[in-house]
């Protein structure tokens, strides 16, 4: 079952190299969708993948790649406008500052660069006043859930997707980058924002892939999105050179605190909670289901430990990144540097919202017919007869990651019970599904 209720192919995310894969069910065991099984003792994916890379993560092989940075021609450098993710601020040691990174980029060849740290710092203050006005709506739903990491977002449309109304329906920084940058180098150099290139700079194969999902829907695609390990020694080499005091930076640290755990709601003034690792989430995630966290105004969700700075394509180990980059914030202090009131009036004309509403586009719920409904209620009585049999020992040496889903694959006919070890072992196979 992939799960999305469609009749389409699923995306893979995952790569498998079978020359390393011996069959271990680490990975199926690890996968939070049970996209994985394991067939002639090699991991396949099956199901519907949400781009987490917790398969690669525990895969004591190697053998599993949830992580490939695109290649990028830097020939082609002046040909783009450049959005470097906050995560990049942290890769090149203490004593690097951000805007010595933007010149690089810009002595790179980039003909413009923009400064997505403060654009995070203008997206908290219109965080902020959403939360304002949802607080004084009758049964707005809370917490919010911050839209910022598409892994969270595709785990909830497809584990949780009652909890979708809970996403703030802003754009992230990431998204207004595309807008804004567009725009404004637009005006800049007379041309049309359809004709202008961006080269997104991003932590993880998950953040790249939801940039240009995005940009596909928008029509022809020209925009291009690279891991930080993409363009990191070439930017290392330059940064040595520069001698250019062109002020490209404009964020307090509170822009810059967007690329760690916690970052982002260290900007709000509300009662907010930030939680970072992939099973934090899931649990924390079941418990607003519940209804057990209506109190807080809002949660930051990062699938990644310590937040994007864990990311797969970042190149510094991740606890010295963060280190790196709370020193920035010291530096650069704690308050925002934005003007209020331009900020507020863009606000009020709706500059901030997403017009993906309401974000589920990952899995679209199918339009049954009576027939299709009844077809569904007969195949879960049958999963439910085979689901008895079980041992219920959550093995994995069927090739599923449970009993429970060994016994939805029988009876959509991807397995059989003879694949059972402690059926085969009782003799209990003859039932006919």
């Amino acid at each position: 079952m992939d799960g999305t209720g469609q009749d389409t192919e699923p995306v893979r995310y995952v790569q498998i190299d079978e020359s390393l894969c011996n069959g271990c069910v680490l990975c199926m065991k690890a996968c939070p969708t049970k996209a994985i099984r394991i067939k002639e003792d090699l991991a396949q994916v099956q199901g519907f993948c949400i781009n987490c890379g917790e398969c690669a993560r525990v895969c004591p092989r190697g053998a599993l790649a949830a992580a490939r940075s695109n290649d990028f021609d830097l020939s082609e450098t002046g040909e783009y406008i450049v959005s470097p993710c906050t995560t990049l601020y942290a890769q090149f040691g203490e004593d690097v500052l951000p805007n010595d990174i933007l010149l690089g980029l810009k002595k790179l060849g980039f003909w413009y660069v923009h400064d997505q740290a403060y654009t995070s710092e203008i997206s908290s203050f219109a965080t902020e006043l959403y939360i304002r006005e949802s607080r004084e709506k009758k049964n707005a739903p809370f917490p919010l859930i911050s839209p910022l990491c598409p892994v969270v977002i595709k785990l909830i449309a497809y584990r949780f997707p009652s909890l979708l109304k809970h996403v703030l329906p802003l754009a992230t920084p990431r998204e207004l980058v595309t807008r804004e940058a567009k725009k404004r180098g637009a005006e800049k150099y007379g041309r049309k924002p359809e004709e202008i290139k961006l080269l997104h700079i991003t932590p993880c194969q998950a953040i790249a892939d939801s940039v240009m999902e995005g940009a596909s829907r928008e029509g022809p695609c020209q925009d291009k999105a690279i891991g930080i390990n993409a363009i990191y020694e070439p930017l290392q080499r330059i940064i040595q050179e520069i001698d250019d005091d062109t002020v490209l930076h404009h964020s307090g640290g509170i822009g810059l605190g967007w690329g760690m755990s916690g970052g982002e709601v260290a900007a709000l003034d509300r009662n907010c909670l930030a939680v970072s690792g992939l099973h934090e989430t899931i649990r924390y995630l079941e418990m607003i289901e519940m209804g057990l966290l209506q109190d807080l105004d809002y949660v930051e969700f990062r699938v990644c430990g310590v937040g994007c700075l864990g990311g797969p394509f970042a190149v510094t180990d991740k606890y010295r990144a963060k280190h790196i980059l709370q020193k920035l914030i010291l530096i650069f202090g704690v308050e925002k540097r934005i003007k209020y009131k331009y900020v507020i009036d863009l606000y009020n004309k709706g500059w901030f919202f997403t017009d993906k509403e309401p974000r589920s586009r990952e899995i679209k719920p199918p339009q049954l017919s009576s027939s299709e409904i009844s077809k569904g209620i007969e195949r879960q009585r049958s999963v439910e007869e085979i689901f008895r049999l079980l041992s219920r020992k959550e093995c994995g040496a069927c090739g599923a990651p449970d009993c429970r889903t060994f016994a939805e694959d029988v009876v959509d006919g991807d397995t059989t019970l003879e694949n059972c070890v402690f059926l085969k072992k009782k003799g209990a196979i003859s039932i006919q599904v």
